[in-house]
């Protein structure tokens, strides 16, 4: 893990001007539309990155909403606390394997363009599913298939194992971490994995 936060802390103040020029702007725009958030809802952006979702996800709840996010590398953080957030949000360095919220306090609970950089995949979603109240939704998004971003990460010494699960064990592991309602779509130029977790 160590080398990870070294490789993102490295590529941060250059991460969302190389990596999301205007026309991926549209097409991440786009996407979280689909997330299916709403008016007033807590939402958590784990693995944030430089923050790039958080005006597109600001947008969305409004100033009744709350956006709370966090990343494992301090120069990512550094980045994204520039951007705006509604009243009550928080921008802070966390590991997802250990989520420093409580339990059952979000509504939607995001994690664009990171899940494959998890060490423990099973242990990050059962923080995830823990944060979130029943009922409530978590998305896994990528603007690559599976098959797309291998070779995207294969690229970088740093995250060339970094790989998303196959379908059959994605599914698995979110069955496993309490989430039902699963849909997994995995087509050129998009992955994402809903769920929602079971009520009580």
């Amino acid at each position: 893990m160590a080398s990870h936060g070294t490789f993102f802390d490295q590529k941060a103040s250059n991460w969302e001007k190389e990596c999301y020029p205007q026309p991926i702007r549209y097409r991440l725009e786009q996407l979280v539309t689909e997330f299916g958030l709403s008016a007033g809802a807590a939402v958590l952006d784990i693995g944030t990155g430089p923050g790039i979702l958080l005006p597109y996800l600001k947008a969305i709840v409004g100033d009744r909403g709350r956006i709370c996010a966090f990343d494992l590398s301090f120069q990512m953080i550094r980045q994204a606390a520039k951007k705006p957030l509604a009243p009550g949000g928080l921008v802070l360095q966390a590991d997802v394997h250990h989520i420093p919220f409580g339990t059952g306090v979000f509504d939607a609970v995001i994690c664009f363009a990171a899940f494959p950089h998890f060490e423990h995949p099973l242990t990050a979603l059962g923080e995830m599913a823990r944060v979130l109240s029943p009922g409530g939704s978590l998305l896994i998004a990528h603007l690559l298939s599976r098959h797309e971003l291998a070779r995207h990460h294969a690229a970088q010494d740093a995250v060339a194992s970094d790989v998303l699960p196959d379908e059959a064990r994605m599914l698995a592991l979110l069955q496993q971490s309490g989430f039902h309602r699963i849909c997994i779509t995995d087509i050129p130029g998009r992955y994402m994995a809903k769920g929602t977790k079971f009520p009580g």
